[in-house]
C-alpha cells in the first residue's frame, strides 16, 4: 500500500504525434495513471504518445521484430529519470474497440491501463503472467475485457 504522505517520484506527461492535436481526457487519465504508477511504486516520468498507426507499426517492426500495427507499444527506458514511454495507435484503437464493445474513451483508457502495467512491470507471454496482468487490468477498470475476445497487445 503507498504511503499517502508520500510524494510521486515521477511525472505523467501526455504528447500528440500529430501537430496541434491534444491528447483527450487528459483531466481523467492522469490521475488514473499516477494512482498505478504509485499503487506499483514505479518510479521515474513516463510519456505517453498518441500516435499514428504506421509510427507504431515503425516501433514495433524494430523493437518486436512485428511488421504490423498494433494498439500500445511500452518501452521501458529506465535512463536517468525516465520510467518509459507508452505509444498508443489512434486509429487502431478507434477500430477495435467496437471489437470490445467499448467507446473510443473506454478502449483509450483500456490500452493506457496496459501500458502503464507494462512499465510497472507486469507481461502476458506467459500464461501465468496474463492471468495476473488481466486480473490487474479488470480490477483497474472494473470489468472483465478478455473473456469474449482474445486479444493481445
Amino acid at each position: 500500500m503507498p504511503d499517502p504522505d508520500a510524494t510521486n517520484h515521477f511525472e505523467v506527461s501526455f504528447f500528440c504525434e500529430k501537430e496541434g492535436a491534444e491528447f483527450p481526457w487528459v483531466s481523467r487519465f492522469l490521475p488514473l495513471a499516477e494512482r498505478i504508477l504509485s499503487e506499483e511504486d514505479a518510479a521515474g516520468n513516463v510519456n505517453v504518445i498518441l500516435a499514428s498507426d504506421e509510427t507504431v507499426r515503425k516501433l514495433n517492426a524494430e523493437y518486436r521484430k512485428l511488421d504490423k500495427v498494433t494498439d500500445v507499444l511500452s518501452f521501458e527506458w529506465h535512463e536517468e529519470d525516465l520510467l518509459g514511454e507508452i505509444y498508443i495507435a489512434e486509429a487502431q484503437v478507434k477500430r477495435q474497440a467496437p471489437v470490445y464493445g467499448n467507446s473510443y474513451y473506454q478502449e483509450l483508457k483500456r490500452v493506457l491501463v496496459h501500458g502503464l502495467l507494462h512499465l510497472a512491470g507486469f507481461d502476458h507471454i506467459k500464461v501465468s503472467d496474463r492471468k495476473k496482468m488481466r486480473a490487474k487490468e479488470e480490477n483497474i477498470l472494473g470489468t472483465a475485457l478478455y473473456q469474449e475476445v482474445s486479444h493481445e497487445s
